[in-house]
C-alpha cells in the first residue's frame, strides 16, 4: 500500500508541474487526457493512459529552459524522466497488474503509460495510481465496478464542488484558454452493447465501444459526468 501511494505521489508531481505552470503562468492551455480501456468479459482487459500536451509544446519548451518561475522550480527533462521510470517500477510491482509500458516525447511533450489487469480492482489501483491534477482533483470519488453476471460496467464520478472554486481562482483570462482542453474515455468489449446511460457518450458502430469527449471546463462545472453504466448483451 505504501508502495501504492508513493507511486501516486510520483506520477501526480510529473503532472502538476507541467499543468499546474500552463495555468499560473497563462500558457496556451491546451492538452489532451486520453484513457483507453479494452474490457474481456471476465473483467480483465488492458487500459492505455495519455497526457498530451503537444499543442503547447513551443510555450512548455520555453519553460523548460527556466529554472524557477516566481519560485516555483522547473523540473527538467531528465528529472521527469527518473520520476516516470521510477514510478513505472513501483506499477509493475501492483497486485494484479502486468506488462506495464510507457514512452515518452519530449519533443512534442506526450507521455504514455500501460499495462493489463486482472481485475476490475486492479483497473482502479491503475487509477489511482495514475491519477493525473485534473482528475484527482476533479472528483472525491471515481470507482470502475464491473459484474460478469448482470454483464454491466459501470463508472461512478462525483465532481469537487472544491476544486471549481480554485480553478474560478485562475480568473477568465486564463480559465478561457482552456476551451480547447479535452478528456478522453474509449471503452471496448467483446461483446454488443445493449444500452449506456451518459447522454454525451457515443456507441460504436460495431456496438462494441463507447466513445466519450468532454471538454475540460464542463467536468470542472460539472456540465458533464465521467459517470456512466453500460450494459452488455449476455
Amino acid at each position: 500500500m505504501k508502495r501504492v501511494f508513493k507511486l501516486k505521489e510520483l506520477l501526480t508531481r510529473f503532472y502538476v508541474v507541467i499543468c499546474a505552470l500552463l495555468m499560473t503562468f497563462t500558457l496556451s492551455s491546451c492538452f489532451d487526457f486520453v484513457e483507453q480501456i479494452d474490457l474481456k468479459p471476465n473483467g480483465s482487459g488492458h487500459i492505455a493512459a495519455t497526457l498530451n500536451l503537444s499543442k503547447s509544446k513551443t510555450k512548455v519548451s520555453s519553460l523548460m529552459k527556466m529554472k524557477s518561475i516566481k519560485g516555483i522550480q522547473i523540473p527538467t527533462q531528465a528529472e521527469m524522466e527518473k520520476e516516470i521510470k521510477a514510478a513505472v517500477q513501483l506499477l509493475k510491482q501492483t497486485k494484479g497488474i502486468s506488462n506495464v509500458q510507457y514512452q515518452t516525447d519530449f519533443t512534442n511533450f506526450i507521455v504514455n503509460i500501460s499495462c493489463d489487469f486482472s481485475q476490475i480492482e486492479s483497473l482502479n489501483a491503475f487509477s489511482d495510481i495514475l491519477a493525473n491534477r485534473f482528475k484527482t482533483k476533479i472528483s472525491n470519488s471515481n470507482r470502475y465496478y464491473y459484474n460478469a453476471q448482470t454483464n454491466v460496467f459501470e463508472r461512478k464520478f462525483v465532481a469537487s464542488s472544491n476544486w471549481k472554486a480554485k480553478f474560478n481562482q485562475l480568473g477568465s483570462d486564463n480559465t478561457n484558454q482552456f476551451a480547447d482542453a479535452f478528456y478522453t474515455q474509449i471503452v471496448r468489449f467483446e461483446k454488443a452493447i445493449v444500452a449506456q446511460d451518459n447522454s454525451k457518450a457515443k456507441v460504436a458502430g460495431n456496438k462494441k465501444g463507447v466513445l466519450l469527449k468532454l471538454p475540460f471546463t464542463d467536468l470542472v462545472y460539472g456540465k458533464s459526468t465521467l459517470a456512466n453504466k453500460i450494459t452488455l448483451t449476455k
